[in-house]
Order: structure tokens, then C-alpha cells, then sequence
């Protein structure tokens, strides 16, 4: 599930309530489907205070050529699985570029923490490369011409501090401290052995709060790619790339030369997802272990990493024979979505099966053992296309299929799966359509992506045409 990532479209320029049942006259579903399962017995973590246990069955949303979302800082309940969902942005109406035109909002990937340690404040990102920081109930906290000079990729929140974030500049890592409407940005180390650093698409601060992953463009212009201890100022881990950085340098992209994706593991690994799917050195998903690149995976997959419920480091993926030579998916169908271990890749269970094309979003651990999902349509449907688009089809229970366009929790060790909301954005229009769901760090707030205020079609003046996203919120805590 490759895609070229935010930078294709800089180079073209709450109080959830607790449910008890349906909704009453908005609950459609397909009979004859598997059975309710029963509520498990939870151990770790509470049940989320909103949603429907999954039953198993298809649930067309209602309304879905003319549902209108409220305006920012208000919330509607999702009317197929009751959660209140809280809209934070509106691309159409808040900013303007320069030359007039409007931006689209994004909470980036899902493998990102948008919401911050103190759950108070979110960080979104636009379609201009911008980033800007809004509270969890939608009211401008810093904009975005206050927010300092960055490198490309992303900043991150630290993991205890909720007016603190990381950002790279340069070849040196900043700390941004955030003063009534602006940051303060105080450089904390420099890097003087690269020509620039990066902390480059998809990896978050590590799970203990002292770990963060970087790239750095070295002499010979190839990467380090590196984990980086806030304490210590040292680096823990190294891999020296052997691939060339692209034009741009490691300071303007964030995916660099022939690293498309990093993750830092629960144990502050590195695990990278080289630009090229294959059996070679630096193809596929890599494990970095200090000495070697274990395959993970040769043809990747959206995955994300943390603890299962008994404390052994995990990653969660679609792991098969297909994905990685011997490798069996745990899981009936035999392409399910499973929790692999690190440590052994034939230890896997099955989290979730018969899943839509998906993002992943897992930082967790025995005391939060949630992951949060959210399902996309990969252009094969005509449902999640825009009302104008010549191709647009009704959603039917025909061309409708299960767990589609959802939003949904599901427990680490497959004890429950919630289904929290519809995320209704016509995905199909484009890869920063999806929703790209993330989970707040301590499993309170799940934020995701949607057009859904513009279903036909996004207004002119759009800073990239046919994109026109906001963000959304859950309170699941």
C-alpha cells in the first residue's frame, strides 16, 4: 500500500456519551450474519464509553448523500454506533494561502500521537505543509505562522510535558515550548556529522517517553538512520544507509532516499520501510536489532507497533506467506489482520479478520491495550466517491462490505472489537482522503480525517484540488 505521502500536494502548491443500544431508526444491517459477540471480561482497561460491540454485521451509514457535520467545536452522534464525534477544522472557512486559496486539514498518520500528553491540545497539519495547534474542543491554540521554522517531515509531543513538542531544523533537534499563542523554540542538540536531520514520516516519540528516531544526511550523502536518547544525548542505535538521498536532502521531504516509512519499536528498535518492496538488504520492513535487518516484511502493509497484554514487544500487520516467505496468517481467512511478536514472527494471533484496506494505530500496553482501526475504500467501489463523480453508487448492502469506512477499537488480545463511528469521507478521491484514525497516547481521544463536509465535492479554491479534509474527534475515555 504504497502512496507518495503529503509531499506530492506541497509540490501542486467532547464528550462522548455512553451507549446502551442503536440508535433507534438509524441502525441498518444485513441478517443472517454471525453472532452478537459477548461483552469480554476486561482486564487492563474499561470497555470505551461509547460504541457497539461488533456484531459481526454490515451496517450501511444512513444519510450519506446529504449528512452535514457540525460547525468547529460542536459534535454530532455518529448515528450508525452513537459516538459524539467533535469537528475541530474547517478547511473551507478558516484559512487562506497567500494567493486566496483554501487548505485542507490532516492529522497525518495514524501511527502518529496527533493528541498531547496532557489531552488537551491536537496537531494538525494542512495541505501547504503547515502545522498549527488546536485544543481538543476545536479553538485555535497556536497558528500556524506562530508555530517556528521546521524541517519537513513532523514535530512530536513528548510524552509527559502537554506543552512540549520535538521539532528538527537544520541539523539540530529543537524542543518547542509552548507560550500563550506562540512556541518557544530552544535548540537542544546539534548534530554537526550530518548536513541536515529529519524525524521523518510515521515514527512517534518512543513508549518510554525517551527515544526518538531521526535521519541524518552524512557526508558521502547517504542516511543514518538513528535512535536518538533525550537524557543521554547519545545515539542508541545506528543504520547507515546505502542508498543515496534524494534531491530534495533529508530537510525538505519526509521520506528521504530510500527510507518511505520508520517506526520506533516498544523496545526502541528501528524498523523501516524502505521505498521498495523485495527480498533485498534494504527492501520491504527491516528490524534494526544493532547488528543485522531482520525481514519483518517483503511486500509491507500498514502496521504499528507496542506491547501485547502481557508485555512482549508486537507489531501488528497482515502477516502471510505472500508478505514474508513461510510465514501463516493466524487469522480463518488467511489474510486477517494479526499480533505478531518481535522476538519470534511465528508467535501471531488474530486481532481482527476480513478487514477492508486499513491504517493501524497502536501505541499500547498491558495497561492500554487498545488499537485503534480505521477502513478505507482503495478506489474498487463507487459508494466512497464523491456524489459528483460519474462513477458515485448509493451505499447498498450489495457494494457495501463489512467494517467499511469505519472507525473502531479493538482490544490487543482480541478480547473485544468496538465500532465507534462512521469516518464518511469518500476515501476513494485520494490517499489523504482516508481517514488515518490515531489514538492518543493513553487511549482517551482516537482523531481522524474526513471530507465529509463537502460530499459533492470539494469547493473551488482549494489550495489542492479535490482535497478538502478536517479533522475529527473521539472521546472514547
Amino acid at each position: 500500500m504504497r502512496h507518495t505521502g503529503l509531499v506530492a500536494g506541497l509540490q501542486t502548491a467532547v464528550m462522548s456519551v455512553l451507549i446502551l443500544g442503536p440508535v433507534a431508526g438509524y441502525l441498518t444491517t444485513r441478517s443472517g450474519g454471525p453472532a452478537a459477540k459477548a461483552a469480554a471480561t476486561l482486564t487492563g482497561a474499561a470497555a470505551p464509553a461509547c460504541g457497539e460491540l461488533d456484531d459481526g454485521k454490515i451496517h450501511v451509514p444512513p444519510d450519506w448523500t446529504t449528512f452535514e457535520p457540525p460547525a468547529v467545536g460542536h459534535s454530532y452522534a455518529d448515528p450508525a454506533f452513537g459516538c459524539s464525534v467533535m469537528r475541530l477544522t474547517d478547511g473551507a472557512q478558516e484559512e487562506t494561502t497567500s494567493d486566496g486559496k483554501h487548505l485542507s486539514f490532516m492529522n497525518y498518520y495514524s501511527t502518529l500521537s496527533a493528541v498531547n500528553a496532557g489531552d488537551s491540545m491536537v496537531l494538525i497539519t494542512s495541505d501547504d505543509g503547515g502545522w498549527r495547534i488546536k485544543s481538543v474542543d476545536g479553538k485555535l491554540v497556536v497558528a500556524s505562522d506562530k508555530m517556528p521554522t521546521m524541517n519537513s517531515g513532523h514535530p512530536v509531543w513528548d510524552a509527559s510535558n502537554g506543552e512540549v513538542f520535538y521539532y528538527t531544523h537544520g541539523n539540530a533537534l529543537y524542543r518547542g515550548s509552548i507560550e500563550g499563542g506562540s512556541v518557544k523554540g530552544t535548540a537542544i542538540y546539534t548534530f554537526s556529522e550530518y548536513r541536515g536531520i529529519v524525524s521523518p514520516d510515521a515514527a512517534d516519540l518512543s513508549q518510554d517517553g525517551d527515544h526518538i528516531a531521526l535521519v541524518g544526511q552524512n557526508p558521502s550523502n547517504t542516511m543514518d538512520v538513528f535512535v536518538w536518547s533525550l537524557s543521554e544525548e547519545k545515539k542508541t542505535s545506528v543504520y547507515t544507509t546505502s542508498c543515496q538521498v534524494n534531491q530534495w536532502g533529508v530537510t525538505q521531504t519526509p521520506q528521504p532516499g530510500c527510507v518511505h516509512k520508520l517506526l520506533l519499536t516498544p523496545d526502541n528498535r528501528l524498523a523501516t520501510d524502505f521505498t521498495d518492496d523485495g527480498t533485498g538488504v534494504e527492501q520491504g520492513l527491516r528490524l534494526w536489532d544493532g547488528s543485522r535487518l531482520i525481514h519483518l516484511q517483503d511486500s509491507t502493509n500498514h502496521i504499528d507497533t507496542g506491547y501485547d497484554a502481557s508485555g512482549k514487544p508486537v507489531f501488528i500487520d497482515m502477516g502471510r506467506s505472500s508478505t514474508l516467505a513461510g510465514e501463516d496468517n493466524p487469522c480463518s481467512s488467511g489474510w486477517g489482520l494479526d499480533v505478531r511478536e518481535l522476538n519470534d514472527l511465528s508467535a501471531a494471533t488474530c486481532l481482527l479478520d476480513k478487514q477492508p484496506s486499513w491504517h493501524v494505530s497502536y501505541r499500547g500496553s498491558p495497561a492500554q491495550p487498545w488499537a485503534a482501526l480505521s477502513f478505507f475504500d482503495d478506489g474498487k467501489s463507487g459508494p466512497e466517491l464523491f456524489n459528483g463523480n460519474a462513477a458515485f453508487e448509493k451505499p447498498t448492502f450489495d457494494n457495501w462490505v463489512l467494517y467499511q469506512d469505519e472507525i473502531m477499537l479493538v482490544r490487543i488480545d482480541r478480547g473485544s472489537v468496538y465500532r465507534l463511528a462512521h469516518a464518511r469521507s469518500r476515501s476513494a478521491e485520494g490517499y489523504w482522503n482516508q481517514p488515518h484514525a490515531a489514538i492518543s497516547r493513553d487511549g482517551k481521544y482516537v482523531v481522524f480525517t474526513s471530507n465529509m463536509a463537502h460530499p459533492n465535492g470539494c469547493p473551488a479554491g482549494m489550495h489542492v484540488p479535490g482535497q478538502c479534509t478536517d479533522v475529527y474527534l473521539i472521546r472514547v475515555r
